[in-house]
């Protein structure tokens, strides 16, 4: 048994930056996950702005690693009929590939001087003065422990139970399916142009959710997801022929014939927990629910609040109180940051996703609401623009626009 300061299970972005950031503050850490790295994860891989801006320590580790900007975005109505084109302009993003990005945050995370085990399975978890963690390379002992596992997270169930706080139903939890082909540059540069547009379909054959496409260096990123009320019902297969077929004859994928992997994740997509703390612990990214209910995306928002975790870790360690009460500045760290963003994105979500067409349509219509309805989808404005401008924009296109299917 070894002992630390703090042991976070996961290795994914928010576990490996709290990770990084505990040990560059002098911590001793532990970090877990069951995966050999390099490994991959079914996302679109799309960075914001925000990452750097938020974590500028990270900043000379992942920069060497994006693949390229994506200049602007063209989101398409499920009927194809309307498409809002929309320009970034300084709030570009950045492609990366998962596999690379997250091996590059575990390794970052290594050199601060955090210990890691890899390949190695989180079993129970007991307090007892202190944390103890076994895995399958033993048993770990700190004084603090970290969920970072994702949506079955399971110190995030322990914490769930001891606050109260019900588990996700179908109608909260989505699916991610991704897939990325080589393509080659000379294809890229062809359909893409330098500019890398993103590609975004509402609905695609039927999906409560979007397909993509993120074009990188010389891979397309293509997925689709939506909730779980819906995907369990579908093909799969059929759904991804007929994505690819789609963008075929749109010229943005070779006249080949593939046969995609499925490759899938889980998603919650029903806004942050209401708790995320309890006694020596607490929980970050996916496992706390921060992941955007719009768009899926949720690297920002685990990397920022691992950073705020080390805060409140420092705190805990420094007073000796490690109680529920004393940890929650960590739950009003993160909401203080980002969680009325995900509130409001949450409102967004249902009314972009019950209304594809019409707020698409109006998009085209109107300026503003072209910007918000793709700002609020690609989440690369800081702070988020709230929900009373997309209310109110939505309620004065619906007078000055009336949508019938057609316009």
């Amino acid at each position: 048994m070894s002992g630390y300061d703090v042991i976070v299970c996961g290795g994914g972005p928010s576990g490996s930056t709290t990770a990084f950031y505990a040990a560059k503050a002098g911590l001793r850490v532990a970090l877990v996950d069951r995966a050999k790295f390099p490994r991959d994860k079914a996302c679109g891989g799309l960075l914001t702005p925000r990452v750097l801006s938020e974590l500028p320590e990270l900043a000379p580790y992942i920069e060497p690693i994006i693949e390229c900007p994506s200049q602007d975005v063209q989101l398409y109505s499920p009927s194809m009929k309307y498409r809002i084109e929309f320009d970034f302009g300084s709030n570009t993003p950045w492609n990366i590939r998962r596999e690379v990005f997250d091996n590059t945050l575990l390794e970052a995370a290594r050199e601060a001087g955090a210990e890691i085990f890899t390949d190695t399975r989180v079993g129970d978890v007991q307090f007892n003065g202190g944390v103890t963690v076994s895995t399958t390379k033993g048993d770990l002992r700190a004084q603090m422990a970290i969920g970072a596992m994702g949506p079955n997270d399971k110190l995030a169930q322990m914490v769930r139970k001891t606050r109260g706080v019900r588990p996700w139903n179908d109608g909260e939890i989505g699916t991610a399916l991704m897939w990325e082909p080589e393509v080659g540059r000379e294809f890229m540069e062809r359909a893409y142009g330098q500019k890398r547009s993103l590609l975004v379909h509402f609905r695609p054959a039927g999906i409560e959710g979007y397909g993509w496409v993120f074009p990188k260096d010389t891979i397309l990123n293509i997925g689709f997801g939506g909730y779980n009320r819906t995907i369990k019902s579908i093909n799969v297969r059929e759904i991804w022929r007929g994505y690819l077929e789609l963008l075929r004859k749109d010229g943005y994928f070779p006249n080949d014939d593939p046969n995609p992997p499925v490759k899938g994740a889980p998603l919650p997509l029903g806004g942050p927990l209401r708790a995320t703390t309890m006694e020596r612990t607490l929980i970050v990214g996916d496992s706390a629910g921060m992941v955007s209910p719009l768009s899926g995306e949720g690297i920002y928002y685990g990397m920022h609040a691992g950073k705020l975790a080390v805060e409140t870790i420092q705190q805990a360690l420094a007073s000796g109180d490690f109680s529920q009460r004393a940890l929650d500045s960590y739950h009003r760290a993160w909401y203080h940051a980002f969680g009325q963003e995900l509130k409001d994105l949450s409102f967004f979500a249902k009314l972009a996703l019950k209304f594809p067409e019409r707020m698409v349509y109006y998009g085209t219509r109107d300026q503003q609401t072209c910007e918000i309805f793709a700002d609020l989808f690609l989440g690369v404005t800081p702070g988020g623009l709230g929900k009373r401008r997309p209310i109110a924009r939505t309620l004065r296109n619906i007078i000055r626009y009336p949508y019938f299917g057609w316009g």
